[in-house]
């Protein structure tokens, strides 16, 4: 044997085992390949029903927080309970709305066991919003929808995998939630304190009101002056005698004189005890700039007093003219010294609309007391300027939460705002100053970054506008800005033209910085209140702010405009806003 022969056996050894190799390989590979095909496909059947699955609880859990919001506004409407018992009333609408929408959208779950309701609120140590589960009241819903069930056949039943034996399992389990809430708000009242929020109790109403229901009115004031037993910080003596000389009556005494000196000394309201004091000292006297009362007036200063009060009566028209009684004294303080620097005890009387606005706002505290859904208050009050209320002393009571001006103590809120007057911060109508106030109260001022308010991370910041007037004040030298447009705020009908501007500078300066707040997320809504409301500005702001427009309408008795007041108080106190997904839940 050659050597050649030799090595090519060698060779030929060396090959034969080799033979065959690439269809092993091949197959091999071939079964890899189809092992990731199929999990290709089972992977892809799994995300498109996962992503089924999600977006039909994300729906549901929307739909059911939407029956919750609609319980609280039924609720704010009158059509339902202020007290929601935890929106029992809303839950088992809730979980059959969720049952409704999910299966809409292809997916299946059990109301009864898939959804659950919850109480989200703000931490203050954290500045978080942790929910607790099956705590009320509900806010809070949760909807899974579950396919864990072994029995494929189940409606709950695992996805069957098409290729499963080539990894080993058949099928797979999958769930999915989602969480919807009802957001709280950071709500600011900006309520008019101007002075013509007395009107409808004065004299000059008669003739729109009728005589009967303007006497109960001034009768009332009285009443609730002599009731609450007012006494001089001085001496001690009541403010509210039996008898002022020869004014001893509501309907008062007529006295056909028009010297002021004769009526005097006729309605011996000048009389004086043997040391000099006077034995009636005119019943009002005012407050320092502090808030304390005054004392009990001098002779002297008593004497002019009555002697202006004399003067308004014999110059007034109607049936009241020289009549000197009760009901024109209650009329002279409405009309001639409606502030607090005049009259101390006007925020006892119920005097109207401004009662009506008390009671009203009173309500709204009560309805966010019973609510419970995480809300808190703020106050800003305007006149000819606007104050935003996180002080007040009187005297009786020392309130100060400037620390925490937009608060959950709406009992603190409501004394503020209740031991308030018409005409306590002047007589005008400054609504564009109480807007700018509320806004820098509730997320700062636009012009210093420092200044970042009081809203809370994660509420919805809410304005609340009243006026029974036309905005008459506004900074002095201010004009609207050249580039402002209104059609990009009043466009009601999507037309591209505005459905309201003004050329009044002083109404431009409400809209203007009620856009301002707009623009920082702020809603607003509005109410106005009496005939002599400007409706088209309320409307006009509202709707750049994205809120609610009550209009509340004058012409009507004392009582049906209190229950109106306190009807829009209500609605908007129960127009929550619309449910939102929570994505990052966090529970305890």
């Amino acid at each position: 044997m050659n050597i050649t022969t030799k090595n090519n056996m060698i060779l030929g050894l060396a090959r034969a085992p080799r033979r065959g190799i690439a269809v092993v390989l091949t197959g091999f590979c071939l079964c890899v390949v189809f092992a990731f095909v199929a999990m290709s496909v089972d992977t892809g059947r799994m995300v498109l029903t996962e992503t089924r699955m999600q977006n039909g609880v994300d729906a549901a859990a929307l739909a059911a927080a939407q029956e919750i919001t609609a319980a609280v506004y039924a609720a704010g409407s009158g059509d339902g309970s202020v007290d929601l018992d935890a929106n029992s009333i809303a839950a088992d609408a809730a979980r059959a709305m969720a049952e409704q929408v999910a299966a809409a959208n292809g997916v299946y779950i059990n109301p009864a066991t898939d959804v659950r309701f919850g109480k989200r609120a703000y931490n203050e140590a954290t500045h978080t919003w942790p929910i607790v589960w099956d705590a009320s009241p509900y806010n809070v819903v949760q909807v899974v929808a579950r396919r864990t069930d072994e029995d494929v056949e189940a409606p709950d039943g695992q996805l069957p995998l098409a290729f499963g034996w080539a990894v080993g399992r058949s099928t797979v389990p999958l769930q999915t939630s989602a969480t919807a809430f009802v957001e709280a708000r950071d709500l600011v009242v900006v309520l008019d304190f101007s002075a013509s929020m007395n009107d409808d109790s004065s004299l000059n109403s008669i003739n729109s009101l009728g005589q009967s229901a303007v006497e109960d009115s001034l009768d009332a004031m009285w009443d609730s002056l002599v009731a609450a037993d007012v006494r001089w910080s001085n001496t001690g003596n009541p403010k509210c005698l039996s008898a002022f000389g020869r004014i001893d009556s509501h309907a008062g005494i007529y006295y056909n004189s028009s010297n002021t000196n004769t009526i005097f000394n006729y309605l011996q309201v000048g009389a004086r005890y043997s040391d000099g004091t006077p034995k009636y000292p005119f019943p009002q006297a005012g407050r320092y700039s502090d808030g304390s009362p005054r004392p009990q007036p001098s002779a002297s200063y008593s004497d002019s007093l009555w002697k202006d009060y004399i003067n308004h009566t014999r110059r007034i028209s109607g049936p009241y003219r020289k009549k000197y009684g009760y009901r024109t004294m209650m009329n002279y303080l409405q009309e001639n010294r409606y502030s607090r620097t005049h009259s101390e005890d006007m925020w006892r009387m119920p005097h109207y609309p401004f009662n009506a606005i008390k009671n009203g706002a009173s309500l709204f505290c009560d309805f966010l007391t019973e609510l419970d859904f995480g809300d808190e208050l703020g106050l800003v009050s305007y006149g000819a300027y606007a104050v935003k209320e996180w002080s007040h002393f009187d005297g009786e009571v020392d309130i100060d939460i400037s620390d925490d001006p937009i608060t959950n103590d709406y009992a603190t809120i409501d004394t503020i705002q209740r031991r308030h007057q018409a005409g306590d911060y002047d007589g005008w109508t400054g609504m564009g100053d109480g807007v700018l106030k509320a806004h820098e109260l509730l997320i700062g001022s636009s012009s210093d970054p420092q200044d970042d308010g009081h809203v809370r991370y994660g509420a919805r910041p809410t304005m609340l506008i009243m006026t029974d007037g036309q905005t008459n004040q506004g900074p002095s030298g201010w004009s609207l800005p050249s580039s402002f447009e209104w059609d990009d705020w009043t466009d009601y009908d999507g037309d591209g033209n505005a459905d309201y501007s003004t050329n009044d500078w002083k109404k431009q300066y409400a809209f203007w910085e009620a856009t301002e707040a707009a623009k920082r997320g702020i809603t607003l809504h509005t109410m106005a209140v009496g005939a002599g409301a400007d409706r088209n500005l309320m409307k006009a702001i509202a709707h750049a702010g994205q809120g609610v427009y009550i209009n509340v309408p004058g012409g009507t008795t004392i009582a049906e405009m209190e229950g109106d007041l306190m009807g829009a108080f209500r609605q908007i106190a129960a127009k929550v806003p619309p449910p939102k997904l929570v994505f990052e839940l966090t529970a305890e």
